[in-house]
């Protein structure tokens, strides 16, 4: 999730006109910040405010099974496995001195990330791919 102010440029499909989108346009505002309204900039300069929750919902109405999927969020966990024995002497009940061995198999999370879809892009690998100034 963006956390500073950032400005999108799209294109028209009629090459005539350009619009932006700006999110956290205010700073640290908290009716904005986090990307919670979503300022659109039309030609001629009128503009409109939108709800992020409004605009995933379009967007995953538009879109189809694959889009949509893309669309939900995931959790990613990576997890290594440890498998040991376990010795154990007895002392009562079995015959004193017998030894019994209990398999464990334990799994340890070695790292979980949130994902949405197939996008898994660091910040420097998002900037890498977008650059500063970015265009839909």
């Amino acid at each position: 999730m963006l956390k500073e102010h950032e400005k999108f440029r799209v294109l028209d499909e009629n090459k005539i006109n350009n619009f932006f989108i700006e999110a956290n346009w205010k700073g640290k505002d908290p009716r904005t910040y986090d990307c919670k309204v979503l300022r659109f900039t039309f030609p001629g300069g009128k503009e409109a405010y939108i709800k992020k929750e409004y605009l995933n919902a379009i967007l995953f109405a538009l879109g189809n099974e694959v889009e949509q999927r893309q669309l939900l969020p995931q959790k990613l966990s990576r997890v290594r496995w440890y498998a040991t024995i376990l010795g154990i002497r007895a002392e009562k009940d079995i015959r004193k001195g017998e030894m019994i061995n209990v398999p464990v198999k334990l799994s340890i999370p070695s790292e979980e990330e949130q994902i949405i879809g197939e996008l898994r892009a660091s910040p420097a690998k998002r900037k890498a791919l977008f650059g500063e100034a970015r265009t839909l």
